[in-house]
């Protein structure tokens, strides 16, 4: 009896042992198998999910599911029945961090909130109406809490009147007054500078933006297109960005 105390300990250690090795070798093995059947793919990674004999296949701006035996791949969402946590939506979060950390305090233009409660980025489009329109409210977003930092989405894209505009507020010598007269129409100066926005729009092409405003917040959520101060801030407390 007593030599069976002494070894349930070890036994359950050899147990785990050869458990988490086994997981670690089907995702390999999978991997293996995903390679064979895509040579020409992007890289990407396999890793186990909570649901048994389901793996996550994850490309780094996008992922699917895919069963063990690679014969089966899943579209939709992972759903923990219990505390109601969509598994799915919290992987596109951390993905979507991940791609926005190439986007910093340093290259993009910030409008502080004086007790600031939650920051958003915003790319924006400085010949948007509806950009315009939010950037004719930022007393009223800060007053709230919210803080907006601007990345550009010039929609037209590179080389467009809006690519140059927002390259000269950009090259500005007081960049905020330069994208403040550009959002309520005026003319500014043209300049040119090493600047960041190819970079905002690379990073809003993979998180997969299209229309400007877009807002995106710290914890990775995104809300598309304009909402007015006192309905954002009721938005994003019932979607839990802040509480």
């Amino acid at each position: 009896m007593n030599l069976m105390k002494r070894m349930k300990p070890l036994l359950l250690l050899l147990l785990l042992a050869i458990s988490f090795p086994a997981i670690a070798d089907e995702a390999s093995t999978l991997k293996q198998k995903l390679t064979k059947m895509f040579p020409n793919e992007v890289p990407f990674e396999v890793t186990k999910t909570p649901v048994p004999g389901l793996f996550e296949v994850d490309f780094g701006d996008s992922f699917m599911y895919i069963t063990a035996d690679a014969q089966y791949a899943v579209k939709g969402d992972i759903i923990h029945m219990l505390t109601n946590a969509n598994l799915t939506d919290m992987k596109r979060s951390e993905n979507r961090l991940k791609t926005m950390s190439a986007i910093t305090d340093k290259n993009t233009i910030i409008y502080p909130a004086k007790n600031k409660m939650v920051r958003m980025t915003v790319f924006t489009d400085i010949d948007c109406s509806y950009c315009r329109k939010l950037h004719s409210q930022m007393a009223g977003y800060n007053k709230l809490g919210i803080e907006v930092r601007y990345a550009f989405y010039p929609r037209a894209g590179i080389g467009s009147n809006s690519y140059k505009k927002a390259v000269s507020v950009w090259c500005a010598d007081d960049r905020r007054k330069a994208l403040d007269n550009a959002k309520s129409g005026q003319e500014i100066e043209n300049r040119d500078c090493k600047n960041p926005v190819k970079l905002h729009i690379d990073v809003a092409n993979k998180l997969g933006i299209n229309s400007t405003p877009t807002l995106v917040f710290d914890d990775g959520t995104v809300i598309p297109g304009y909402i007015p101060p006192a309905r954002l801030l009721s938005v994003i407390k019932q979607r839990g960005i802040i509480r």
